[in-house]
């Protein structure tokens, strides 16, 4: 396989490079050789039988389109479009059965005329702006090389209006300004306009530094539609139309520059890829895409890997390992390496172990919520609040959504409604947390969010925290709060019943659990599809394993009303109605296969909470000789291993603490770029102690970064 993945790697690199561009020669050659390699991109050899059937020769319309539709989604009228554009392509290639016949030229020209003449408009700028142009590019593009082509007058005017009405890419930004860039691509070749051209290549790559406006963000995140994470989404369209371009102009003078290669390269290895477990990708970094079926399959990102192999044939390795993860040849765990990363740009931690994937999506003041536009994503509203994926074949809430109770998002401390508020806004609605962050080496970490929200008869708050180490993640709340009517539930997962053989053990006794709604009095664990859940300080447990049905149009109005069934496993803890100052404490323990293993883990348990209030939070793991605190506010950890005090509030991490080179890592994640003052004793190493003021003054976007610090000094 890998001998195959190496042919492929060089027959793309051969493809994209065969014929380098005549820049100082013959601008001709530019653009022909330009518009070959956009053909073979989009090579293909369509059926259309069942579409011409449709068609309407007297007028050069399709029966069964609706033009007059101006819908924000699923844009009737493209259809004609994309028929059309079948047409160019079966007439184009040897291969079908209408190469060369004329009856199918005749409708492509008649049908061009129609559109042009009718002019069908959407009430989403998309479709105008960059789907329709693209596609008629396209298609434009392959009749050059048909055996008749587009008469010239017809040609013209359509590029025109394209020019007119498709949009100039500098007034977008991210994505947007990429996909439009590339129309103006297609354009430019076709009326042979070097300075449109150059145009256009500026813009495609314009998106591909860092930004504090939409895009790539300086902590290896993406930000589409103002402060609010993309990853998937629009990440995945960035992507495609970069890579795509960056292959057209490979081995000429228009050639994507190194510094924007290593900018593309390090955030598809280190972050993209990452969001992704085998072929699925985490739910919460999807933005309102998650509402669409299918949607966390991202095995045809293939694609963009297989490009950067030719575009940066330094990471070969990598991009192959990725590949294979994402067409099922090798499992989910190959090739993965540990890596802990905080985005503190972004409000986002994920968490990657070669066994799990664990991440929590959090949105404070400099973010926004996940969002519900064009009648997408309309139960959203507490993804954004401390939601969690644990994930280690990366299938486990794959098409779950219609079916999930949106109350219970993994992870999330949520009232009960009978109805999910929706957002002030659609789009753009910012959190209302000061306090959401974490701190990193880029191996261990921990994350704290301050939780709090009043909207909508929402009125509860929390302080969670998640504490990450190897085989396990830590997770805390303290502070729990709320005068909603509604009681209050902290949902540890809400995932699909992959495996139906559920296990709770209480007071050491082992259970089955069948199908239906249970409830415990401080259980010591559940397990359930290989990952344990252990209850270290008790808590009233709820359990669900029973069927859960709804539909797509449930959550997204563009999809079908067909009732979805789903066999589904909920965890949580009931806080019960209005609490005040309630915690709970879980470990996750991914990897444990059987009640013997869950004992015995709960019985040697590397992990001490030492402290779990609203005010701090600390975990300690006593065989990594980690520490990880969280401060909300000033204040003392006393232990009879180490002393720590804290002037203002942080999320800190001691290593070593038993060795004289012992290390302070230190984030702040109200980003207020102010000093902190931090005093540490650690009595084994010296009786002294050891004060550290942390900048963070003037730190700007780094604020929420993290900072290493020395304790001691070997001698």
């Amino acid at each position: 396989m890998r001998f195959v993945n190496y042919i492929i790697g060089l027959l793309l690199a051969a493809f994209y490079t065969s014929a380098p561009l005549m820049a100082n020669n013959n601008k001709n050659d530019e653009f022909e050789t330009l518009m070959e390699k956009i053909r073979n991109d989009f090579a293909q050899n369509p059926l259309i039988d069942e579409t011409l059937n449709k068609y309407d020769a007297g007028k050069g319309c399709f029966t069964d389109v609706d033009y007059s539709r101006r819908d924000r989604t699923n844009w009737e009228p493209l259809i004609h479009i994309n028929r059309l554009y079948d047409f160019a392509f079966a007439y184009t290639n040897p291969q079908n059965t209408y190469y060369q016949n004329e009856d199918i030229y005749n409708k492509i020209v008649k049908g061009l005329e129609y559109w042009y003449e009718r002019n069908p408009h959407c009430n989403n700028w998309w479709y105008n702006q960059i789907a329709e142009p693209q596609k008629i590019g396209i298609l434009l593009i392959q009749m050059r090389i048909g055996k008749k082509q587009i008469p010239s007058e017809l040609e013209t005017k359509t590029l025109q209006r394209i020019r007119k009405d498709g949009g100039h890419p500098a007034k977008w930004t991210g994505a947007n300004q990429t996909d439009i860039a590339l129309h103006w691509i297609y354009r430019s070749c076709l009326e042979k306009n070097a300075t449109d051209l150059k145009t256009a290549l500026d813009n495609a790559y314009s998106p591909i530094e860092y930004t504090v406006k939409e895009g790539f963000q300086h902590d290896n995140s993406y930000f589409q539609h103002g402060v609010q994470l993309y990853i998937g989404g629009y990440g995945d369209e960035i992507l495609k139309g970069i890579t795509q371009v960056a292959m057209y102009t490979q081995g000429t003078q228009y050639a994507l520059s190194a510094e924007k290669i290593r900018i593309l390269s390090k955030f598809m290895r280190g972050t993209y890829y990452q969001t992704i477990r085998g072929k699925h990708m985490l739910f919460d970094v999807l933005g309102r895409g998650i509402s669409r079926k299918n949607i966390t399959d991202k095995s045809a990102t293939t694609l963009f890997a297989k490009r950067m192999i030719v575009l940066d044939p330094e990471h070969t390795d990598e991009y192959k390992a990725i590949i294979s993860r994402l067409k099922g040849e090798q499992p989910a765990d190959y090739k993965l390496q540990p890596l802990h990363t905080h985005y503190f740009r972004g409000d986002y931690t994920l968490h990657v172990r070669p066994g799990y994937t664990f991440d929590v999506r959090m949105v404070s003041t400099r973010t926004m919520r996940c969002e519900y536009g064009n009648g997408e994503n309309l139960k959203t509203y507490f993804m954004s609040d401390g939601c969690t994926n644990i994930a280690t074949q990366g299938n486990e809430y794959a098409n779950i959504l219609p079916v999930w109770n949106w109350c219970r998002i993994p992870g999330t401390t949520a009232p009960q409604l009978d109805t999910i508020p929706m957002a002030a806004s659609d789009w753009q609605t910012r959190g209302t947390s000061t306090f959401a962050g974490g701190v990193s080496d880029s191996i261990y970490g921990v994350s704290a969010y301050a939780y709090t929200d009043n909207y909508a008869g929402v009125n509860t708050g929390a302080k969670k925290a998640w504490f990450f180490f190897d085989n396990e993640v830590v997770c805390l709340g303290a502070g729990i709060n709320s005068t909603s009517h509604a009681p209050i539930y902290t949902t540890i997962n809400q995932c699909l019943l992959n495996d139906k053989n559920i296990l709770v053990s209480q007071n050491k006794k082992q259970t089955v659990i069948k199908k239906g709604e249970f409830t415990y009095d401080s259980p010591d664990w559940a397990l359930h599809n290989g990952i344990g859940y252990i209850f270290p300080q008790g808590g009233r447990i709820y359990l669900n394993n029973e069927q859960q049905t709804g539909s797509w149009y449930d959550i997204n109005h563009t999809e079908s009303k067909e009732m979805q069934h789903r066999e589904v496993f909920t965890l949580g803890f009931d806080h019960g109605t209005t609490p005040h100052n309630a915690t709970y404490a879980y470990i996750i323990a991914p990897g444990i296969t059987s009640a013997q293993q869950m004992d015995a883990y709960n019985k040697k348990s590397p992990v001490e909470i030492l402290v779990n209030t609203d005010s701090m939070q600390i975990v300690r793991h006593k065989k990594l000789n980690i520490w990880q605190m969280v401060f909300y506010r000033e204040g003392t950890f006393t232990h009879k291993e180490m002393t720590v005090k804290v002037d203002k509030a942080c999320t800190l991490m001691l290593k070593g603490s038993r060795r004289d080179n012992a290390e302070l890592h230190i984030a702040d994640p109200a980003q207020k770029q102010s000093r902190i003052k931090v005093d540490v004793c650690i009595p084994k190493i010296s009786k002294d102690t050891r004060s550290i003021l942390c900048d963070f003054e003037n730190t700007g976007i780094y604020a929420g970064a993290s900072k290493k610090y020395i304790l001691y000094k070997k001698q």
